[in-house]
């Protein structure tokens, strides 16, 4: 297995790393048990896999903590959480502390007392300047407290083919790690987000 130095976490991670969600989302999208979906992640660890990726929305929370049971300080967990109720797009923004309580939900089911990477997922540039004012300060209040080590940030990439929210938000020098959408019928990112992230010295 190869492994790379995660954005600027200097976390040395495994090349593939092991996608909880998806179509899939380890098999429990098509009828599979848990244990089966445990066997899995399981399995991936063994082969040398130690990037482990889930979200709340994703519904595959347990199944990660239960699978590296006994194992944490072998895997590092990147989770999600939304800034709104997963598919209520009209609803309110969380608050801040509300966000610290989606954080506190996805430590219990993962069953650990830190999590890796904690990644805002599918925000929008319109909601960048709320992110920023309410949302980051109980962030940075949650990694002082140690229950996560780095700030991470995932884009809409289905309304945001261009990457506007990426392209606004990595200047700002908050995020360790971005997830961004690049493919092979996609591929505009090397042109603007990795452009941008390789001209940045810190």
């Amino acid at each position: 297995m190869d492994y790379r130095i995660l954005g600027r976490t200097g976390l040395k991670v495994s090349v593939a790393g092991l996608g909880c969600g998806g179509h899939s989302r380890l098999g429990q999208a098509h009828g599979h048990s848990v244990e089966q979906s445990v066997a899995v992640v399981r399995a991936a660890i063994d082969m040398g896999i130690n990037w482990i990726d889930t979200a709340a929305a994703y519904g595959t929370e347990k199944i990660v903590g239960e699978a590296v049971r006994g194992r944490r300080d072998q895997i590092y967990i990147s989770t999600k959480t939304a800034i709104q109720p997963w598919g209520e797009p009209k609803a309110a923004p969380y608050t801040g502390a509300q966000v610290l309580e989606q954080l506190e939900k996805n430590l219990a089911r993962l069953g650990t007392d830190y999590i890796d990477l904690y990644n805002l997922h599918g925000i929008v540039q319109a909601q960048l300047d709320y992110v920023a004012a309410e949302i980051v300060p109980a962030l940075l209040k949650a990694r002082e407290q140690g229950k996560i080590r780095f700030l991470g940030i995932t884009e809409h990439f289905g309304s945001d083919t261009d990457h506007k929210m990426l392209a606004a938000a990595v200047p700002t020098g908050v995020w360790d790690v971005v997830m961004v959408g690049f493919n092979l019928l996609n591929p505009s990112a090397r042109h603007s987000v990795l452009r941008l992230r390789r001209t940045r010295t810190d």
